[in-house]
């Protein structure tokens, strides 16, 4: 009596559900689309699906502290778009891969004259260790121009809770050595203090350009 191989019926069932998928996928999208444009709510670009919002979210009063020693409360955000990064100095790969890449994308939105009211910030979730003076250094690697804040950590939950932005610190042998688990997204913030879309990783600077332009097209529709 032959017997079945659980390998090759394992592959098999592999093989299915991924052809599923794969079959599925494109209805997915076009249901979504067909969804939209028939409660004629909202029309999207494809290529804005994983990105934006389904409704933007008014953000509440917050009070942090930029490395020049100034406030930095709700008012800043009005009026202007704001790439806003959550990390800390100390971060040996996210952080600065990440503010590399935004560094690059406030290059190519000025070379295309697009950058006039445009903010990108970063808010340390590390206050124990990043001091003012700390942050102005480490902003002044990236970008000048970029905001760097810190505050107390009761203030910068004000603003991490409103984001959804998870931390977790990492046990360590010494108190000054621990490492923080983060989000790597970059969170858009529109001219109306709204949370309005997030870019996730992987974080590339052309097609990170490329989605905030129709982004802000939709914005402006």
């Amino acid at each position: 009596m032959a017997t079945s191989n659980p390998r090759k019926n394992n592959f098999r069932y592999r093989w299915l559900i991924a052809a599923m998928v794969l079959i599925s996928l494109p209805l997915v999208v076009w249901t979504i689309s067909e969804i939209l444009d028939a409660n004629k709510k909202i029309s999207i670009p494809l290529p804005l699906l994983s990105t934006l919002r389904p409704e933007p979210l008014p953000l509440e009063r917050f009070s942090l502290t930029d490395q020049h020693g100034q406030a930095f409360t709700l008012d800043q955000l009005k009026d202007k778009w704001s790439f806003v990064f959550f990390g800390y100095t100390s971060c040996p790969d996210v952080c600065p891969t990440t503010l590399t890449e935004m560094a690059n994308i406030a290059d190519i939105l000025a070379d295309e004259k697009q950058n006039n009211n445009i903010q990108f910030i970063f808010v340390s979730v590390d206050p124990e260790r990043d001091t003012v003076e700390l942050l102005k250094d480490y902003m002044g690697y990236f970008n000048p121009a970029f905001i760097g804040l810190t505050g107390r950590q009761s203030d910068i939950d004000a603003l991490t809770q409103q984001l959804n932005i998870l931390t977790i610190r990492k046990p360590s042998e010494s108190p000054d050595s621990y490492q923080i688990n983060h989000a790597s997204s970059i969170m858009l913030i529109d001219p109306k203090r709204r949370w309005f879309a997030s870019f996730s990783p992987p974080i590339i600077d052309k097609r990170i350009v490329k989605q905030f332009n129709l982004l802000r097209d939709y914005y402006e529709e």
